[in-house]
Formats: structure tokens, sequence, C-alpha cells
């Protein structure tokens, strides 16, 4: 499950603003030079449908975006023209230089020895309709050369089985070689010629690799898919063999030593006499975690979100919390005990507590920081980082926080002209300071529900012309969207979210 938060965006020029739902990132510092990252993931295709690509390309945006990559993510890209469109959109932010990333996740073809990758609505009846329908991945460097970057990365993960084989004269398996020009490294999932199985996990075997290299500090690029290499090569029982082209003329590293990755979230130092005969215990696998309680297993019943190299694991039902420390470096299936967060009342806060200390709120503060047309806040209580558990409204230039753990809300005051990342303190309204809107009536025998989604995957929901997606969690089922909304303990359904990224208002269902 994706952890939401909001990001704030804004058209400069007439000053208006606007809030929108988008993945969280959290970067505790600025890297000097600027980076860019175009990620694709296709899997609903007609032909030959996927499991994992989207999948894969999310937990590659959200690792990029922790190694401060500015990340255009698209999804399940319908046509030729569409593909073509984003990738211009992404050679035109390249020419600020710097480092650029391709990654892409889907059907790929090889047809006279050039590559392809393919929409997902491509009917392609022979191969030489494939030019006509597909883009060539010549298309994609010619971007990234012609902004003459420092340092290009290409990673296909597209080498799966051709879904259109049986109409083709001359069949070749996988993707063809192709030479990398000058200061670019291209990556595939597995050798020239050869296909990769789609996987059966969460994530593609080579993305799931990638994903645990990309978070390692003090990996040089070339070391990061050696290293994934290996693995691959171990775990498919020598089936699948990665495969790079690289004429890198500079040195490249997704997190510097130099630099934390993220600032890990604070534990108390003292103990809590409800949990002292309570043994919390974790392990984890290149599958995901797997959390025991006095050694009973209760993963499915929880929900996580990342803070750096840890994961900080939810059981909604109990209001816990627990920390997997080192998650991404201890996935060796060794067991470990995890450390437990301090709860002071049921809903796990108490009234103005920070996640630190249990303790009244002694500081607020906050860093504001632009990432293309999008505004970003960080919010530290304590000297604790909390804005993944934040929802938030812009007021003009201003910035209302609020924490709904809490129950407090934050001013970020005159947030759209301080985007600069530095820090400044955030004031505490008081009740009579903030603005109250109607209560949602559930109970009324007729709702009207609409929602739409963009194709980022942020959405809009209505409930009798009320917006309350900001007072919202969700959870993703398949292709369907269960949203709970949490003042009225209401949950609406969005039928299959995953396909109706068009920005199309829709009728949504309350679920009983």
């Amino acid at each position: 499950m994706k952890v939401l938060r909001h990001k704030i965006r804004f058209l400069s020029l007439i000053g208006l603003a606007l809030i929108s739902f988008g993945v969280f990132s959290q970067v505790t510092d600025v890297y000097s030079e600027n980076r860019v990252a175009l990620v694709i993931g296709n899997g609903d295709y007609l032909s030959g449908p996927l499991t994992n690509p989207v999948n894969d390309a999310r937990s590659i945006a959200r690792a990029l975006r922790n190694a401060d990559f500015e990340v255009i993510l698209r999804e399940n890209l319908s046509n030729q023209a569409e593909m073509k469109r984003v990738i211009r959109e992404f050679g035109r932010k390249l020419q600020a230089g710097g480092t650029g990333l391709f990654y892409y996740a889907g059907h790929g073809i090889q047809v006279n020895g050039y590559n392809y990758i393919i929409p997902v609505n491509a009917v392609i009846n022979n191969q030489e309709e494939v030019e006509y329908e597909s883009v060539e991945a010549g298309f994609v460097l010619a971007q990234m050369e012609a902004a003459r970057n420092r340092v290009n990365i290409v990673i296909f993960d597209a080498c799966r089985n051709n879904p259109f084989a049986r109409t083709f004269r001359d069949v070749k398996q996988g993707l063809a070689s192709m030479n990398a020009p000058t200061g670019t490294i291209i990556a595939y999932a597995t050798s020239p010629g050869s296909t990769a199985a789609d996987g059966t996990g969460v994530n593609g075997l080579y993305t799931q690799e990638l994903l645990y290299q990309i978070h390692r500090p003090d990996l040089k690029i070339e070391e990061v898919f050696k290293n994934v290499r290996a693995e691959v090569v171990k775990k498919s029982n020598r089936q699948q063999t990665p495969w790079e082209s690289s004429s890198l003329i500079g040195d490249f590293y997704f997190h510097p030593d130099n630099v934390p990755v993220e600032k890990t979230v604070v534990i108390p130092e003292t103990a809590d006499v409800t949990a002292s005969s309570t043994i919390v215990e974790w392990r984890a696998t290149t599958d995901g975690y797997f959390l025991y309680i006095n050694g009973n297993l209760i993963t499915d019943k929880t929900e996580y979100y990342e803070s750096g190299n840890d994961l900080i694991v939810v059981n909604p039902r109990t209001n816990s919390r627990y920390l997997l420390r080192n998650y991404w470096i201890n996935r060796d299936n060794r067991m470990r005990p995890a450390e437990i967060f301090l709860s002071t009342s049921a809903d796990y806060y108490s009234k103005k507590s920070s996640l630190a200390s249990g303790q009244s709120i002694t500081k607020a503060e906050w860093r504001g920081r632009r990432v293309g047309d999008e505004g970003e806040y960080y919010l530290y209580v304590n000297g604790v980082e909390i804005s993944k558990e934040t929802t938030s409204t812009l007021t003009v230039n201003d910035l209302k926080v609020y924490h709904p753990l809490t129950k407090t809300t934050f001013l970020l005051r005159d947030f759209i002209n301080n985007l600069d990342y530095q820090l400044r303190d955030a004031e505490i309204l008081t009740a009579t300071e903030i603005s109250r809107k109607k209560t949602l009536d559930t109970s009324a025998k007729k709702l009207k529900i609409m929602w739409k989604a963009t194709n980022d995957g942020t959405y809009y929901l209505q409930v009798n012309r009320e917006e309350i997606s900001k007072a919202t969690t969700y959870e993703l089922r398949g292709n369907d969207l269960y949203v709970y909304h949490l003042k009225t303990n209401r949950t609406f359904l969005l039928k299959n979210f995953l396909n109706r990224l068009d920005n199309i208002w829709r009728k949504g269902e309350l679920l009983k």
C-alpha cells in the first residue's frame, strides 16, 4: 500500500493554487545536481496482460524520489502518440542538465535488430506494423543524448515473451543489444535475446533486486547493477542474467555516503509497561516483511510506510506501530526484534503530543520546496518529521496542515512564497482559528457520490458535492480503490480505478 500525502500544485503566473493528493516523498537533503526520471509501467495490455509492471513502476518511482529525483510516473500508456508525448516532456526537463533516468516495465520486442516498447492498446497484426503502433527505444536515447547530461541511465525491465509472436515471420526473443551513447548506461532485466518472467510477487525479480540496491548508500551505479545481476542469477537458478551496456565517463551514486537517505524516526527511550510482556519480532525476504506478535503472524492485518532504510508498520485495528530498523538491508530472512512506538492513549497519541516523546509540543517547524510545478512541505514536531501523517488545505498563500492523530492544526504561513527549503517556525492554531466546514451527512438515505482520478493516481471524491478526499485513506484491491472516510467511518468503492485515470467524473458506491 502506498502512503498518500498532499503536494501543493500552483500556477505561479496567475497566482492560483490547488491541492492534489500524491505519493509522499521524503527528502532530507538536496543534491547539487539536477535529477529527472521518467518511469513507465505498462501492464493492462489487450494482448498478453502483465501483473507486475505497474507495481514495479510505482516502487521505482518511490525509490527515485527518495534519491532526490524529480519523477514523472506514467501508467498504462495507451498508444504511440501518448508515449512519445510523455518522452518529449521528459526530454524538455532534461535540458537543465545533471542526470536523466528512464525506467520502463512492460512488453518490449525486437524487430530487425531494433527494440520497441509497446503501449497497452497496441494492435499489432504483423511485424511490419510494430513501428507504427509502438515506440522505438532509440527515440528515448535521442531525447537523453540531446540534453548532453553528465549521466544518463536507461533501464528496460521489458524482456518478457512477445505476445504477438504468432503473427511474426521472424520471431526474436527478448531485446537486442544497443550501443550506449557517451555518458550513458543501458540496463536490461536479462541478457540480449533472452526473456525474463513477469514474476509472482509484488514486484518482478529484476526490479525487486534493483529496489534493494538503490536504497544502499555509497554504491556506484556499476556496483548497483553488478549486485542486481548476482542476486537475479542466483534466485532464478541461472535462468535469467541481467546485462548492461555502458559508456559512462563519470561516477554516479543514488545515495552518496555523506548524504543521509532520510531521517530515521526517533523512538522513545522509556519503556511501555503495556508492552512489557509482548514479544514483537520480524523477518524480511525480497518478497516483503513478516511481523509476529508473541509468535503469531499478523502481517496481513498491517499497513506500512517507508522511512529511509527503515519500515514503519501499522496495525490499524489497535493503533499500534512498530519499527523494522534497517529493513532494506536486512532482508535475509533472519528473525529480529521490532521496536514498539509508545502509546499514551487509545488513539495512540495524546492531545498535542509528539511522535518523539509523548510530551507536549515544544517546537513545530517546517520546510517547503519547489519540485517542478509542485510545492512539497515537511513538518517537524519536537524534531521529528510527521508529514506522512498529515493532510493540508491551501488558503491564499498560507497552508493549514492537520495531524489527525494529535487532532492538531499547524499553520505554514506564506507557504507559496517560501519554497526555499529553509527551516521556519510553524504556528499551532486554536479551535477558534480553524475554519470549520459543515459535517458530511452520511445518514441521508440518498447520497450523491462522485469521483475522478488523474493519470498520476490522484483521486478526488465528492459526497453531496462536498470534497472529502483530504480526510480519507485508501486500499487498492486489484483495479478497484476502496476509500475510507475518517470522519464518518464510511468506505466508498471507486470501481475499476486503475483503468479510469482520465479526469472524468463517475459515480462511486457506498459500501455497507
